[in-house]
């Protein structure tokens, strides 16, 4: 009897351990659930992405054409100025007086050159003397004659200096006023240099000087508001597909899900080593600057090298040797398909499939 409940037991706890099995493990021919993506009409892209740092194409470096005190500064920096507007001035009091002084001697050259005009036009009209001979006698006919024509000679010879003065006159006013207005031109240009306007729009870097203090030729660093780029490195392999216009998005930390339009405007020719890496630097520019960029702030750029539109497309995890999974009518069935540009995601299909088709995506 207690072998016979023994053996009962047994057999129990066998059933109890397999039925265990069977309900934790689930049935091992079971196939698992497979995922399943359509076919659609769209784009397909490649990119290569790198890090860098936004930064400005050119800034400019603006001061004064001489030395002197502050006088006045209106910016600071991360100021955004317009065109024209005047961001500092030096004590101009010298340089004033000197375009005083050159402006009233161009007056004086100009009086002097009106005069000397006068003269030589007198000069010109004035006749000149002829020589003449008074009748008499031979002998006093010929010391006459002599005598006149002395006379007449030497009349003729005053009027012809007189002109030759005059002319050398006119032209000696007209050199000093000449000298007079290149005076001047320099002398404004000095005082122009008193002024610090901004060249073009952009944002104000730095500011080197405070009010009272000497003030020379680096005193304002300017960006150009559109000369704003994204410096980033790419490697050796990445390099090679990039191109000039080549379309990119820019991601910036203070906001990574908005992405911003911009392209490939330089790439450098020489590459920098660092830890054994080679690494060339690529510009890209915004096609529009957003409003809270910052200098020198980093950024990541995924840049497009190669797109094909309005095309085919399938999960790139569906492909596989050239052949997909298609669901139809609740049955699967493999099928060859002839393959265009694989993207990042997705894969262009160029024959073999129509949109809307079901395809396996994972669970094969």
């Amino acid at each position: 009897m207690k072998v016979w409940w023994l053996a009962g037991g047994a057999a129990v706890l066998a059933v109890a351990v397999v039925v265990g099995v069977m309900l934790t493990n689930g049935d091992p021919a079971a196939p698992a659930k497979a995922s399943t993506s359509k076919v659609t009409r769209g784009s397909v892209s490649t990119t290569i992405s790198a890090s860098g740092t936004v930064q400005a194409q050119q800034s400019r470096t603006l001061g004064f054409t001489a030395g002197g005190t502050l006088t006045e500064l209106n910016v600071k920096p991360g100021d955004v100025v317009a065109a024209g507007v005047v961001l500092a001035r030096i004590d101009a009091t010298a340089a004033q007086e000197s375009v005083d002084s050159a402006q009233e001697s161009v007056d004086s050259a100009e009086d002097a050159l009106d005069r000397a005009e006068t003269a030589q036009a007198n000069a010109t009209a004035s006749p000149t003397p002829t020589a003449s001979r008074a009748p008499g006698t031979q002998t006093g006919g010929q010391t006459g004659g002599q005598t006149g024509g002395q006379t007449g000679t030497q009349g003729g010879g005053n009027g012809a200096s007189s002109v030759q003065n005059a002319s050398d006159n006119l032209l000696s006013a007209q050199q000093r006023l000449n000298n007079a207005k290149l005076s001047l031109v320099q002398a404004n240009a000095k005082l122009a240099g008193t002024v610090i306007t901004a060249p073009v729009a952009g944002k104000v870097l730095a500011v080197n000087g405070t009010v009272g203090s000497n003030a020379g030729s680096s005193v304002i660093t300017l960006a150009g508001t559109g000369d704003v780029v994204v410096k980033a490195q790419f490697t050796e392999a990445e390099v090679a597909h990039l191109k000039l216009d080549q379309v990119a998005k820019i991601s910036l930390p203070d906001n990574a899900s908005a992405k911003y339009d911009g392209k490939v405007m330089q790439i450098d020719p020489a590459g920098t080593v660092s830890n054994r890496l080679v690494r060339y630097a690529a510009l890209i520019s915004f096609d529009k600057v957003p409003d809270t960029l910052l200098y020198g702030q980093s950024a990541t750029v995924a840049v497009v090298t190669a797109s094909a539109d309005n095309v085919l497309s399938v999960p790139s995890t569906a492909v596989h040797d050239g052949k997909v999974v298609v669901r139809v009518n609740g049955k699967d069935e493999e099928r060859t398909v002839e393959t265009g540009l694989r993207g990042d995601v997705n894969t262009e299909i160029t024959s073999g499939l129509a949109e809307g088709d079901e395809i396996l995506t994972a669970g094969r």
